[in-house]
């Protein structure tokens, strides 16, 4: 019975790290909500510099969950540079988590709480998380014809205007989709259109 009992709950494992994030994640949205009413007599820098500080503690745990919880072995290699930076991180969406490497090359460098996403206009409809990623500066775009380049840069010379910390994470998946090998009018269309540019 016992054995039993251990089988089944380590069988159900994988259930705790959703359960903590989504069970968290309104009390952390509470919590910054009270910030931003407390914080609106305070000058902007300030309210920033809380907000970014709320969102690296709830992404240190989503990165304690991915680096230790699932098994994953994680590799990352190369030149840590000495300068704190701005950084635009430009990469091709291979899975549904690629953007956990970006927070985890940011927390590395000391700047999980200054990372913003250009996120595709679907997501702002997710309940907490895309309001809140709105909140925190991302920028959500329509992937068709519909694109606002001028609503885009505007929010961009905001985080320029309002001084934004020099250790600014700039995450951007241009392709928008996901990698899929199996889409070959998709990739076509996409050699097609780098070909077409010079690429």
């Amino acid at each position: 019975m016992l054995l039993s009992l251990v089988l089944h709950t380590y069988s159900m494992r994988y259930l705790l790290p959703g359960v903590v994030l989504l069970g968290s994640a309104p009390t952390y949205l509470l919590a910054w909500a009270l910030w931003r009413v407390l914080s609106a007599l305070l000058p902007a820098r300030l309210y920033q510099r809380v907000d970014d500080r709320l969102y690296c503690v709830y992404q240190n745990m989503v990165l304690f969950f991915f680096e230790n919880y699932t098994g994953v072995q994680i590799l990352l290699y190369g030149d840590l540079p000495k300068n704190k930076e701005n950084v635009i991180y430009l990469a091709n969406h291979q899975s549904t988590v690629d953007w956990i490497i970006a927070d985890m090359l940011a927390a590395r460098q000391d700047a999980l709480g200054h990372v913003r996403y250009v996120l595709k206009d679907r997501l702002k409809w997710i309940p907490l998380y895309g309001f809140y990623f709105a909140q925190h500066g991302g920028i959500y775009v329509k992937r068709s014809a519909k694109f606002n380049e001028k609503e885009m840069r505007n929010m961009l010379q905001s985080y320029v205007n309002a001084g934004t910390p020099v250790r600014m994470y700039l995450v951007i998946f241009p392709e928008g989709t996901r990698y899929n090998r199996t889409q070959t009018k998709v990739l076509s269309a996409s050699q097609a259109f780098a070909a077409q540019r010079g690429k």
